[in-house]
């Protein structure tokens, strides 16, 4: 029978060895994504400007269609900068020290406001005033030990181009990572469809909340199309002013970056996929063994514990 260090070796070899795939095969993903998205980029402005907006764009002067093609090339050569581990994950730690900066400035805020409506609720006209006491020695070094955000108490240390040797960690680290992915597809597609609208290719004075509400709900209201590109149908109802007027109805085309459409169109893109499902499978198993290795370990150790204290009171 293997011991329990035998079989915590191997396992922790194991999730070592895997730490290091994940590494490997989230990096050939990303090469063979950044050698596509540029191209689809542009493919997708060029389906905009030519099949579903071609006056605009003929509208538009000679220099002026060179200057959209300029920018949108450059805008492509961006994103492909920012396509790897590590850029994704200093984007991860960015906004993870952002969200835990937003929560501190609204818990404070909410303890403020408590304290306050505690004072309010003090205060009578009867009461005499009261002078406060001075604040003991021990409690303001107490205070002063107290860390000044609690942005330098985040655990960022999974965040790394290898990920941690445990399950956890590595499941951790491939959420960030696709998270950040997401989010820089979302960003390029706000700055390629800005552009657009700032040359007069797509209708302005759509709220852009509206686009921001499609593209976050993955399309699902819109209609089918070329790839990469958003096709919604946008109802307006009339204003109160106006009741007397009919609803309007918006077609509206933006361009919209998804993950399924890059991958779709690339071979390569597809074959590190599988290999990431691949790896996904992997750790889902190893996980359920250090688990349960780590629940026998408590086991032992609680067993141990006992029988000493047994011991010691005989």
């Amino acid at each position: 029978m293997v011991s329990l260090e035998e079989s915590q070796s191997i396992l922790s070899q194991q999730v070592e060895k895997l730490a290091q795939q994940f590494s490997a095969v989230y990096s050939n993903y990303l090469a063979a994504l950044a050698a596509t998205v540029q191209e689809q980029l542009i493919q997708a402005g060029y389906q905009l400007c030519t099949q579903i907006y071609p006056e605009q764009f003929v509208a538009l002067e000679e220099e002026q269609q060179r200057s959209l093609q300029q920018h949108l090339r450059q805008l492509g050569q961006k994103t492909v900068a920012n396509l790897t581990v590590d850029q994704l994950l200093e984007a991860a730690k960015k906004r993870a020290i952002a969200e835990a900066e937003v929560a501190e400035q609204l818990a404070q805020t909410a303890s403020e406001a408590s304290e306050a409506e505690s004072d309010k609720s003090a205060e009578s006209p009867e009461s005499e005033p009261v002078t406060a006491p001075t604040a003991p020695a021990e409690a303001t070094a107490e205070q002063a030990e107290q860390p000044e955000s609690a942005v330098a108490e985040l655990d960022l240390s999974y965040l790394n181009p290898v990920p941690p040797a445990h399950p956890a960690a590595i499941y951790a680290w491939l959420q960030s990572l696709n998270r950040s992915l997401v989010r820089q597809l979302r960003h390029t597609s706000r700055q390629a469809n800005r552009l657009l609208e700032k040359m007069g290719i797509i209708r302005s004075g759509v709220p852009p909340q509206m686009l921001e509400a499609a593209i976050k709900n993955d399309g699902a209201e819109q209609q089918s199309g070329p790839p990469n590109l958003l096709m919604l149908t946008i109802t307006t109802a009339p204003s109160e002013e106006r009741e007397e007027e009919e609803s309007t109805t918006i077609q509206l085309a933006a361009i919209y970056l998804r993950l399924a459409d890059l991958e779709f169109s690339v071979p390569e893109l597809r074959l590190a996929r599988q290999q990431l499902r691949d790896c996904q499978r992997q750790l889902k198993q190893l996980g359920r063994l250090v688990a349960a290795e780590e629940q026998r370990q408590a086991i032992a150790q609680a067993e141990a514990a006992w029988r000493f204290a047994w011991n010691q009171d005989r």
